[in-house]
């Protein structure tokens, strides 16, 4: 299988602070973009999830 080119995403909603509402964003998965336009999904295993989840191209970690 080829590397994954997404994370899965769970996005919980909160308050800061100075009061602006914000996002985190805990990865659950991974997901792969296919030839055919279709992606292919793959959760850890041993999660329950519900609630909104967003799949965001994964992004480029610095090794420093």
């Amino acid at each position: 299988m080829s590397k994954p080119t997404h994370d899965v995403c769970i996005a919980e909603d909160y308050t800061a602070a100075d009061g602006e509402e914000k996002a985190y964003f805990t990865n659950v998965g991974s997901a792969w973009l296919k030839d055919s336009g279709t992606m292919s999904v793959e959760l850890r295993a041993g999660l329950a999830l519900s609630g909104r989840f967003v799949i965001m191209p994964k992004r480029e970690r610095d090794n420093a």
